[in-house]
């Protein structure tokens, strides 16, 4: 009976992968230590996701009929406190753009890894998965929690955090949670919903196109806090609170990813939303993994793509803010690259503000 109760409760592991070699390798590492569940395409994940109460699933992207990304994005509307991994020998852009952006996975991975590496980080997110919240917005909503964005565009689209935008035409757009809908023109003007306390973005970029087209997206609607150098970002960080931070990494490259690797150790909800005009697979995993970014945007921006990065960037700000527990599932990956001194330098003024964020 002792040993049956053990078995039970020991965490649900899925591994999928069309190599039925690699899913052996899996089955001898892991059966011992986990719940195993072993899946050759992704179809056969699903069912299992469907019906078993999954806490980690690790996709192999190159599979076919469903890749990957498309599996770990399905899994996310799915079951949302699964936590995903990416592992694949094939580090294409679009796959670890798409990581990100669609699956919003917890780490990335590559083919051949280490035993130790994916034994440690498959533990990690089997912690994280039994011991912090899933990521939902079944809440009610109030006033407060309200982002509405106005665009000169054709594009409405609904986000909330955990779940896929829904699309639709008109001939004004308004981006605003469900339970605020767009009034019709014949309607009388509703209020406008008050804006949360601290919602604003920061804008760490000397490119001026990247500040102007972030201006457009909020329409004013929302305060856009512009920093030509770290200092700056960390001052705007403590004096008002933004809960995003949009930072252009096509820029000092060493300086900003030990920036975003500290703001999010230190600083859990802050939301980040890299922008670059290139895209470096080295590069964008190690944000993965190391800077838990939320969202990448390729150069030139639009202005609607952007908005309605933001708009979620900001909602997922206030769903860790409301869930202190949920932002552990953010951890970045310990092995870090270092500091550079002006990183090191700042540091100290960023203590005060988790304080401030947890009194809203």
């Amino acid at each position: 009976m002792q040993a049956q109760a053990e078995i039970a409760a020991r965490p649900r592991l899925l591994f999928v992968d069309d190599e039925q070699r690699v899913l052996n390798s899996m089955r001898i590492m892991f059966r011992r230590q986990f719940d195993l569940f072993l899946a050759s395409h992704g179809a056969e994940a699903l069912d299992i996701v469907r019906d078993k109460d999954i806490d980690v699933i690790v996709a192999d992207h190159r599979m076919p009929k469903m890749t990957g990304v498309e599996v770990l994005s399905k899994v996310r509307a799915l079951s949302p406190r699964t936590v995903r991994i990416l592992l694949t020998g094939y580090a294409d852009l679009d796959a670890v753009e798409g990581s990100i952006n669609d699956s919003e996975v917890f780490r990335f991975l590559t083919k051949p890894c280490a035993p130790q590496q994916l034994r440690e980080t498959i533990e990690l997110a089997a912690k994280l998965a039994r011991e912090t919240p899933a990521p939902t917005a079944t809440e009610p909503l109030t006033p407060a929690d309200t982002v509405e964005i106005i665009l000169q565009s054709d594009t409405v689209t609904e986000v909330t955090s955990g779940s896929q935008s829904a699309e639709r035409t008109s001939s004004t757009a308004i981006l605003e949670q469900p339970r605020f809908a767009a009034t019709p023109a014949a309607a009388p003007a509703a209020p406008r919903p008050k804006l949360a306390t601290g919602l604003g973005i920061v804008v760490f970029s000397s490119d001026a196109e990247v500040v102007e087209v972030v201006q457009k997206a909020v329409r004013g609607r929302l305060p856009v806090y512009t920093a030509g150098n770290i200092v700056q970002v960390v001052k705007y960080l403590t004096e008002h609170r933004p809960g995003v931070l949009v930072t252009d990494v096509s820029e000092d490259k060493a300086t900003i990813q030990s920036m975003t690797s500290r703001l999010k150790e230190h600083l859990p909800q802050l939301v980040t939303i890299a922008v670059s005009q290139h895209r470096d697979v080295l590069d964008m995993v190690w944000l993965i993994n190391h800077g838990q970014i939320f969202r990448f945007l390729r150069k030139p921006l639009s202005a609607g793509r952007t908005a309605i990065s933001l708009q979620a960037a900001l909602q997922h700000h206030r769903l860790l803010l409301k869930n202190p527990e949920l932002a552990k599932r953010h951890e970045v990956d310990a092995n870090a690259a270092g500091d550079s001194g002006v990183v090191e330098g700042v540091l100290a003024k960023l203590k005060g503000l988790k304080r401030l964020w947890a009194s809203e």
